[in-house]
């Protein structure tokens, strides 16, 4: 097995911000880390100079291979990194070809593209292709196609992108590299390399062992199942407990592993107790509510829409054209026998055309295209609709639209002719001219304000619109009509919103409600239909009634963990510190054990429920020696099954009296305990 780092930059670039580079860094960094090889990847150049003279110094002093390479902008609309390698040998030809990559990229947004590298490269199996497939900047779809079976693995962000890759067996072989950047400030390194099968650090060898998942793993020794989270510190991939006497390095130990990885989820020692109960019950509520929210919005976004759409609706400004044209008509009726040449023409009262609306069969075309175009179910697609009769649909749809669009036209260009016409011969009469209406738009107001009254009278209605078990909790989402105008201020959060005139009309006519809404300066035309329906967050106990405020804690212990899924790692610190044994064992417990298959875990206790009915994948101990001068701060790790735990200077100690002493008060605590139960047991 070889540990490998072939993500490595040297020079700074246009792509990068900077950073000064040191060769004595990068030497402390192979020999650290005791690394077997590196690529020079250095975003979208190559400098041969630089590169020979770094391979020089690694080859000679530390047997280590340095491979040539580049980190390349590639993409067609967006771009994703993709990295390139060759062997040792070919450098200087590879040295003329990075620099034609150069010459395109003039700043840190431009790229290249996929025929642009087959011209330059042409040979595109003589390299390695490495691109991001589970790190920003990814590379699309339509790039790995083109490329083909040239692209052999695919460079990830974290170890549980690595784990996800390498049990999913669709995907490319996943590698995980340090994107180190050796700088004199350097004070600690990055543990993200990659172990591959080969005996020699060579292209082929690398290429050969990339065709198999079975190729590449986090740990020399134990594939899959660990890797070094610190330098001096190997974990597992799932769970791990870490134990220690008071002030031996733990809290230092996960606050390194924080800093040093993105995308942790950490959960510090008494985070989550509550130091003013009144205080901490209302911003309970406030955060369930926002991290719910979501769902909210998603539940009234149709009722959001009708809220928009009526909200520009004036009644009593329909109400007076309505007026206008019927008197003007009446008038115009008694003025016929007076009328002169002008008021007679046809044209002087006539009506304009009405223009269709196409956004239907806008909408429709797009579908078809999208049926004809979607990649993903085509299989299904094609099975129940033949393509050609797509295609004779969507051609066909296409010409009413033209024709549609014609008419229209036709119509706004008459329209046009009849305006200036009736206004022309209006000037040259003195009869009563009657003024033109949409009665249809009038009527459709209508019908909209007869139907936004009853959907409101319905959207207020009390009703729970989401229940969601977490442990013994509840969370349960519930609608229901405001009581007064203190709940529409607390909404609004202005005390000064005159919300008061406006209770009878929210309860007998919600239009007229919504149109004073819109008078409100207060309230933002966003959140009109947020007015109509109180939504309430309440979190349930396992007997229904609200929690308390232990309770509380406890329901936000469980929600910090369950929705660390979304993060690369979780670390927690002394859990037990704030909760008791049973919530610990019953409901903690199972929750973090089913997580770990997905994240990487590690737990800091002193709690025997938490250390060791949890059943962790991976025990470390954290020591301090304060024989030595200065004090030494050591790190044992092992499987719980270990009858010792070794340190990385090869240090031992037995793992029993690890965990007695640190989960149990001592060998002599517990027993002395054992046989307490046991006399009250019989």
């Amino acid at each position: 097995m070889k540990k490998l780092d072939l993500h490595v930059h040297t020079m700074v670039t246009k792509s990068d911000k900077y950073f000064d580079f040191s060769l004595e860094s990068l030497k402390q960094y192979i020999c650290n880390l005791r690394i077997n090889g590196i690529a020079i990847t250095n975003h979208n150049m190559f400098n041969y100079q630089q590169y020979s003279d770094i391979r020089d110094v690694l080859l000679r002093e530390y047997n280590c291979e340095v491979l040539p390479g580049i980190e390349i902008n590639i993409g067609s609309k967006g771009f994703g990194h993709i990295i390139c390698i060759t062997a040792p040998e070919d450098a200087l030809d590879f040295s003329v070809k990075c620099d034609q990559i150069n010459s395109r990229i003039n700043a840190p947004t431009d790229y290249v593209s996929f025929s642009d590298i087959k011209s330059i490269f042409v040979d595109l199996g003589k390299y390695l292709w490495i691109p991001h497939i589970e790190k920003a900047p990814v590379v699309k779809d339509d790039i790995l196609d083109a490329f083909g079976n040239e692209i052999l693995c695919g460079e990830v962000g974290s170890i549980k992108k690595f784990i996800y890759k390498i049990n999913d067996e669709r995907s490319l072989v996943p590698v995980y590299f340090s994107d180190i950047r050796p700088d004199i400030k350097n004070s600690s390194f990055p543990t993200r390399q990659t172990f591959f099968d080969i005996n020699a650090v060579t292209l082929s060898e690398i290429k050969k062992c990339l065709l198999s998942k079975r190729g590449v793993a986090l740990s020399e020794t134990e594939g899959n199942s660990r890797f070094e989270v610190l330098q001096d510190l190997p974990i597992s991939t799932g769970l791990n407990v870490v134990i220690g006497e008071r002030s031996s390095g733990k809290t230092y130990l996960m606050d390194s592993i924080n800093t040093q990885y993105e995308h942790v989820k950490y959960i510090k020692q008494f985070d989550l107790i509550e130091r003013n109960p009144d205080k901490a019950a209302q911003q309970f509520i406030q955060d369930i509510a926002a991290k719910r929210s979501g769902f909210a919005d998603s539940y009234f976004r149709d009722f959001s829409d009708v809220v928009n759409d009526v909200k520009s609706i004036s009644y009593n400004e329909d109400q007076a054209n309505l007026d206008i044209y019927i008197n003007s008509l009446i008038k115009f009726a008694k003025e016929t026998d007076r009328a002169d040449m002008f008021s007679k023409c046809t044209l002087y009262n006539e009506s304009q055309f009405m223009e269709n609306s196409l956004s239907t069969l806008k909408s429709l075309i797009e579908s078809v295209k999208n049926l004809l175009e979607v990649k993903e179910y085509r299989d299904i697609i094609d099975r129940h609709i033949e393509r050609k009769d797509l295609i004779t649909l969507l051609i066909e749809l296409i010409q009413i639209y033209r024709n549609e669009v014609k008419r229209n036209l036709e119509a706004k260009w008459v329209n046009t002719a009849v305006i200036e016409i009736k206004k022309s011969l209006h000037i040259r009469s003195a009869a009563t001219s009657v003024p033109e209406i949409k009665f249809y738009d009038i009527q459709l107001n209508r019908q909209k304000i007869r139907r936004f009254n009853q959907l409101a009278s319905i959207i207020k209605r009390q009703k729970i619109l989401q229940t969601q078990k977490l442990g013994r909790f509840t969370v349960q989402i519930e609608k229901r009509a405001f009581n007064g105008a203190n709940e529409f201020r607390t909404l609004c959060g202005k005390k000064t919103a005159a919300f008061a005139p406006l209770v009878e009309s929210y309860k007998e006519n919600p239009f007229m409600f919504l149109q004073s809404l819109v008078d409100l300066i207060e309230v933002p035309e966003t959140d009109y239909y947020k007015y109509f329906a109180l939504v309430e967050y309440k979190i349930l106990n396992e007997y229904g009634f609200p929690v308390s405020g232990g309770e509380r804690a406890e329901f936000r212990l469980l929600q910090e963990i369950n929705g660390a899924i979304g993060n690369d790692m979780l670390l927690i610190d002394e859990p037990e510190s704030s909760f008791d044994n049973l919530f610990l064992k019953n409901s903690v417990n199972k929750l973090i054990k089913d997580l770990s298959r997905i994240i990487p875990i590690i737990i800091v206790t002193h709690n025997s429920t938490v250390g060791a009915s949890i059943k962790p994948d991976y025990i470390i101990y954290t020591h301090r020696d304060i024989h030595c001068d200065p004090v030494v701060y050591e790190r044992y790790f092992g499987l719980p099954s270990d009858k010792e735990l070794v340190s990385k200077t090869g240090k031992k100690i037995k793992n029993i009296k690890a965990l007695l002493d640190c989960l149990e008060a001592g060998e002599s605590a517990y027993y002395e305990r054992k046989n307490n139960y046991e006399v009250l047991n019989h």
